[in-house]
């Protein structure tokens, strides 16, 4: 049986399909375009070395390296401008930690940072809830019918219920010590999270997480009582 011979001009080939397929085991958005801008750049020398017609996969190549570059290009100003943004920390810090900075530069399109003053009502119960609220320092009361039922300080969400499930405010939420929090339009942010899938998983796990937490001091308040 003869040896295949070694021929170097199949070696930007080889490399272009490796970095290809090392693409697609790729979680982080932005190494997988560069990766795959890499190893199509690859295959197009690939394609000269080997001679022949290669035209029609040289065209196609080009046309998915701009997709990818153009996709760079916004991945790479979505975190400059993060990264320039006023408290940036505090997100980063908070609930938001395992976010990558493309995904917080996305979000942060959808709200803004407000200081809210002492009195200032986010939820009224039984109204419709417009804006879903991140605590980042501060404390808010939550009261349903006319009892307050717990306290909410930085990291906590007001109107995430709301915006899981659509219905109105199940809880008057009132600030008590002046605070920052960064506030989501609610249509903004489903329209965001419709668009995005790597938003919304992200979104819906810190959310589901806030929930659970909540639920779990709940159950220990009542526990609490129930002894007493």
């Amino acid at each position: 049986m003869e040896d295949i011979p070694f021929i170097w001009a199949d070696v930007p080939g080889h490399v272009s399909y490796l970095l290809i397929a090392i693409s697609y085991y790729l979680t982080n958005i932005y190494w997988l375009r560069v990766t795959a801008v890499m190893g199509l750049t690859l295959e197009i020398v690939y394609f000269q070395m080997s001679g022949g017609s290669m035209h029609a996969g040289i065209a196609w190549d080009i046309v998915f390296i701009a997709i990818n570059a153009y996709q760079i290009y916004w991945i790479v100003a979505e975190r400059r401008k993060f990264a320039r943004m006023e408290h940036a920390h505090l997100l980063r810090q908070g609930v938001f930690a395992g976010f990558s900075d493309a995904q917080l530069a996305r979000l942060v399109t959808a709200g803004t940072w407000r200081l809210l003053e002492h009195g200032t009502i986010l939820t009224r119960e039984g109204e419709p809830v417009r804006e879903l609220a991140l605590i980042c320092n501060g404390q808010a009361a939550v009261e349903t019918h006319g009892n307050v039922v717990a306290h909410l300080r930085g990291g906590a969400f007001v109107g995430e219920m709301a915006f899981v499930s659509g219905n109105p405010a199940s809880a008057t939420v009132t600030v008590e010590h002046t605070m920052r929090a960064f506030i989501f339009d609610m249509e903004k942010l489903r329209k965001l999270v419709e668009k995005d899938d790597l938003v919304a998983v992200a979104i819906h796990r810190v959310i589901g997480r806030d929930l659970a937490q909540k639920l779990q001091v709940r159950n220990d308040e009542t526990a609490s009582s129930a002894a007493a």
